[in-house]
């Protein structure tokens, strides 16, 4: 009997799957339209799926990565809290020492700059690198780092010793065993090491990255470094220290235990130290570039309003076609057949369609793929592509998908009565009239609010990039400066300014929109400021036209010792006078400096901040002033031949300084990176946009076919009585515009308030205005005119006895 039972039911099932595939070689247009619009949600939602899982997988292979915490100082200078991402030498030794909660501890030191790497044994190849970390010998211990070639508890003991990834090995040795062999790599000066260890390449979900990794003694034999390991007290240092936690659930008591070890001096302000789980570290403390997470909740909720698109499409089409089927069902149940045997049936039905859109979706995932990594600016591991988590998120996605598109259509169709279907009476039923016009109005509003927002968000970004920030960015060039130059750099900007296509050039120690220094100065009382300095020649401010408020007496005063010149903020900040021309700064101590001139505001940092107080530093125009991460600037004059100009500086750069490769940037283009994320919220928006359209256009074009269809016999009758081909166009029209008008009121307040709040983000930022809500529902409104034309003129031009003889 059971055997019978499993026959019987093996044999229905395939029944079923018979009749889908019946259903789905018919229904050509309709079967269309439901898969392509469900394989392109399904492809939105595996492309933000894969975002979404791969950044909150950052560092959980590590073995203990629930154990490992960061440590962090963070301070607290009057109103401002300031997050020191880096430690002290001695921090995590003697955490580890006094805290028994701690059962270990390692340190890194990224180098900041790029670095200089040749193979001795290979002459004048040299490249340059920027993942150079030097870290403690129980680096490969500590984390879960695969170590291909080499013994985790020595490759990193002795200075001067090396680990590199195995895509630098191939680089630098090809396929020679790079064990033993050295390589130079100049940071300050050039040092020899000798490989040690050869590691996997660094996963993808990493927060940790290096190509090169360097013992930590090694920084005691370099002259450049060797003060950095001097200091014995807790706190601020360059150094990402790293604890290991007996119980992870203890970190807050560990947290408060190691307070007491700071010493604050007089004068500074409070500071505390903070721990962050290793897992959390990308999310939480990713300083240096928070664009990929910045909208990490925005996307995935896009991506599942473009699912739930689809399948209202689908949903819509199913149940709008219900007539058709009508007298089926109803035979089926004269038959004998119960309401739970025909929801399964159309059940197979949703899953054959459903199954078939996964891999159509899945295809178009593979495609667009690199396109949104290229976007993101990301980089995902194959490996990681394919891993248990997320094939299991994948298959969630497929099953979830699955329930929503069967259940609807299944309930509905199979509650048909019998007696009225055979009657041919499912026209006086309602078949789900208002839930299609809810559907068609969900799926318009989500568009014109997405339409709406991408318009706000290009325009905030041409605000950005045209919007006066007190300096002329356009056509200055930016070329890096080192150390390397020695005593010639002055002859170097002398030949560069001497070109005939450069009107000016200056000098900076910190590149714009990039990094600035920063000094702590008293304020009102019992208040510290923090405030951004910057270290620039004297020819800076002409360079870059940047306006005086209050100017020197002389331009030759600002190179004086102890001079100091500011901006209009710091007047105010400071609490300085209107005219503070002579004026002394306590810069703590006996350090003091008279101010010489007053800037007007211009913007040194992102526009997402206010324009802050400002200091800025004159200095004697050599090398060892400009440090490592020096930069000269270089105003162009207009149509110069830019290629030309820039082989010729190359070439001044190369007789001054070979040791170096060399390279430049623009710097409009500097201050336009510091809004990539903007830049890929906007990429992003309007991909998602023009997905959202389409779909609404497609499902539009689906219902206005099937709802002209059935009033074929009434057009007919009307074109019989005299009416005009536009005004049976416009009968048919109106009621879908009607919703479409709808859609637009409902989907503008949610718009405007969504960007009024991502708006109030920025310290300068657009005024929304009304011209945008219009011309997002002008374009909604045409979308769907032409969307619903197309058929309302097909049923118009049709001979009415045809019409009438068809019915």
């Amino acid at each position: 009997m059971i055997r019978i039972a499993k026959y019987k039911i093996s044999v229905m099932i395939k029944n079923y799957f018979k009749i889908a595939l019946r259903i789905l070689s018919r229904q050509k247009l309709y079967s269309l339209i439901n898969i392509s619009g469900l394989a392109v949600g399904l492809a939105v939602c595996m492309l933000v799926t894969l975002y979404v899982a791969h950044e909150r997988s950052y560092d959980r292979f590590h073995t203990n990565a629930k154990r490992i915490f960061s440590l962090k100082e963070h301070l607290k200078l009057g109103g401002q809290e300031v997050v020191m991402l880096y430690t002290s030498y001695v921090s995590g030794p003697m955490i580890n020492q006094t805290e028994p909660e701690v059962t270990g501890y390692t340190r890194t030191r990224k180098v900041s700059k790029d670095v200089i790497v040749e193979n001795p044994s290979i002459a004048n190849i040299k490249f340059s690198e920027s993942k150079m970390v030097f870290a403690d010998a129980n680096f490969f211990n500590f984390f879960s780092f695969k170590l291909l070639l080499g013994d985790p508890s020595t490759t990193l003991a002795k200075p001067f010793s090396l680990v590199i990834s195995k895509d630098m090995a191939k680089k630098y040795f090809g396929t020679q065993n790079p064990i033993g062999k050295i390589l130079k790599i100049k940071t300050d000066n050039p040092y020899l090491y000798t490989i040690t260890g050869v590691a996997e390449n660094v996963p993808s979900n990493s927060s940790i990255e290096f190509d090169f990794l360097a013992s930590m003694l090694t920084l005691k034999m370099m002259t450049e470094t060797a003060s950095l390991l001097k200091t014995q007290e807790i706190g601020y240092g360059e150094f990402t220290t790293y604890l290991l936690l007996r119980n992870p659930q203890d970190s807050v008591k560990v947290q408060r235990s190691i307070q007491s070890l700071i010493k604050h001096n007089p004068g500074e302000g409070k500071s505390w130290l903070r721990l962050t789980a290793l897992p959390d570290v990308h999310l939480n403390d990713n300083f240096d570039d928070s664009s990929n997470i910045k909208y990490l909740k925005i996307f995935p909720l896009v991506a599942i309003l473009i699912l739930l698109l689809a399948l209202a499409n689908y949903m819509s089409l199913s149940t709008a076609r219900s007539t058709l089927r009508a007298k089926e069902i109803g035979v089926r149940k004269v038959a004998g057949a119960s309401r739970k045997s025909i929801a399964i049936q159309f059940y197979i039905e949703s899953f054959l369609f459903v199954f078939l859109s996964f891999i159509l979706g899945y295809v178009l995932f593979y495609f667009l793929e690199p396109v949104l990594l290229n976007v993101l600016q990301l980089k995902i591991d194959t490996s990681f592509l394919y891993s248990l988590p997320v094939l299991l998120i994948l298959l969630g996605l497929l099953l979830s998908t699955v329930l929503i598109a069967g259940s609807y259509p299944s309930l509905v169709l199979s509650a048909f009565k019998p007696v009225i279907t055979l009657k041919g009476k499912m026209s006086k039923q309602t078949g789900g009239v208002a839930l299609r016009k809810v559907f068609t109005i969900f799926q318009f509003t989500i568009s014109v609010g997405l339409i709406i927002c991408g318009i706000i968000i290009d325009h905030q970004l041409y605000y950005f990039r045209h919007v006066n920030t007190g300096i002329n960015r356009e056509n200055v060039v930016m070329v890096p400066i080192n150390r390397s130059f020695g005593r010639q750099y002055q002859s170097f900007k002398s030949e560069v300014r001497s070109l005939a296509g450069v009107s000016h050039v200056g000098t900076s120690k910190s590149l714009l929109y990039k990094s600035y220094d920063m000094i702590f100065l008293p304020g009102k009382i019992g208040e510290i400021n923090a405030v951004p300095t910057l270290s620039v020649d004297k020819d800076f401010i002409a360079a870059l036209n940047i306006n005086w408020k209050i100017p020197p007496v002389s331009l030759n005063v600002l190179t004086a010792a102890k001079k100091v010149v500011i901006n209009e903020t710091a007047l105010s900040k400071l609490e300085l006078p209107a005219n503070p021309i002579g004026k002394m700064i306590d810069f703590g101590g006996t350090e003091k400096y008279q101010i010489a001139g007053v800037v007007k505001n211009f913007n040194y940092f992102s526009l997402e901040t206010a324009v802050g107080p400002l200091c800025v530093f004159i200095k004697p125009d050599t090398t060892e002033n400009w440090g490592v991460t020096g930069c000269l600037y270089a105003k162009i004059k207009p149509h110069t031949n830019l290629p030309s100009l820039i082989a010729s500086i190359q070439s001044i750069y190369k007789k001054y300084n070979q040791d170096t490769p060399f390279d430049y940037s623009f710097l409009d283009d500097a201050f336009n990176k510091q809004y990539k994320a903007e830049d890929k919220l906007a990429s992003i928006f309007s991909i998602f946009t023009i997905i959202t359209i389409s779909l609404a256009a497609m499902g539009l074009f689906g219902l206005a076919a099937f709802t002209i269809e059935q009033r074929t016999k009434e057009i007919g009758v009307r074109k019989i009585l005299g009416a005009s081909l536009s005004s049976i166009t416009s009968l048919l029209s109106v009621d879908f515009l009607k919703l479409v008008l709808l859609a637009i009121l409902i989907g503008s307040p949610i718009a405007w308030w969504a960007m009024h709040n991502w708006l109030q983000s920025f310290a300068y930022r657009i005024n929304i205005q009304w011209w945008m809500f219009a011309s997002a529902g002008l374009l909604a409104i045409i979308i769907a005119i032409v969307t619903i034309s197309y058929h309302a003129l097909k049923a118009a031009i049709v001979n009415p006895v045809k019409s009438l003889r068809s019915e």
